[in-house]
């Protein structure tokens, strides 16, 4: 089997705040983590009055230098503005189905089509199961599983939970790295109490062993 993950952001952030510590983990124990990044980040809020196009330039730097915090193996950014437009609905699973061809990924992560709050991210993982689903099965890597992580909106459950507390410094350290961002809503703070909570109160007989943690939802193909 591979020993390739494939990690879908919708945005450049997406999977630094949902799970930069378990990327951290998997290259740190020599997964090969590929980042597909969908759209370019040029409609994100920009306290300095950026055009779009210097947005998309400045969130494609700052997604490289987290990409190189974490330690990522591979970066495909498929630079579209948003995926409302059919061409762009296409141009990225195209995308898609050209990484699975090209990684075999044994597992793919995509925020929750249904639960995040965040159209986009339901856009994104929408088309993304859906392309999945049509391609052919033979196309497929045997035994691939579907995880989605937590980004705008807390899970009511889940799966599966990774103790994320050796690697925790290092998914703030790739946040901080989207310094334009956190310069109008502080992600780092906001998503470190939800990875703390998720340690303290996962049912471990009532003993907290972790400090950390971030949590899946598996979804079925």
């Amino acid at each position: 089997m591979s020993d390739n993950v494939l990690v879908i952001s919708p945005h450049p952030d997406d999977l630094e705040i949902g799970m930069g510590g378990t990327v951290a983990k998997f290259t740190e124990s020599g997964v090969n983590v590929v980042s597909m990044v969908v759209t370019d980040g040029r409609r994100s809020t920009s306290l300095y009055g950026l055009s779009e196009d210097e947005m998309a330039e400045l969130r494609g730097y700052e997604v490289r230098n987290a990409t190189a915090v974490l330690g990522i193996g591979y970066l495909i950014l498929v630079g579209l503005g948003d995926v409302r437009s059919g061409e762009n609905k296409s141009s990225f699973a195209s995308a898609l189905e050209d990484a699975m061809g090209r990684f075999s990924p044994r597992e793919i992560y995509i925020p929750h089509p249904e639960i995040d709050k965040h159209p986009t991210h339901r856009a994104v993982s929408s088309i993304a199961l859906d392309t999945l689903r049509e391609m052919d099965s033979g196309l497929l890597p045997e035994g691939l599983r579907v995880w989605c992580y937590e980004v705008w909106t807390p899970f009511p459950s889940y799966d599966r939970i990774e103790d994320v507390s050796l690697q925790m410094h290092v998914k703030q350290a790739a946040i901080d790295a989207h310094k334009s961002q956190l310069e109008y809503k502080n992600y780092t703070d906001g998503i470190t109490g939800l990875n703390r909570y998720r340690a303290v109160f996962n049912e471990t007989g009532g003993l907290t062993i972790m400090e950390y943690a971030e949590i899946f939802l598996e979804v079925k193909i």
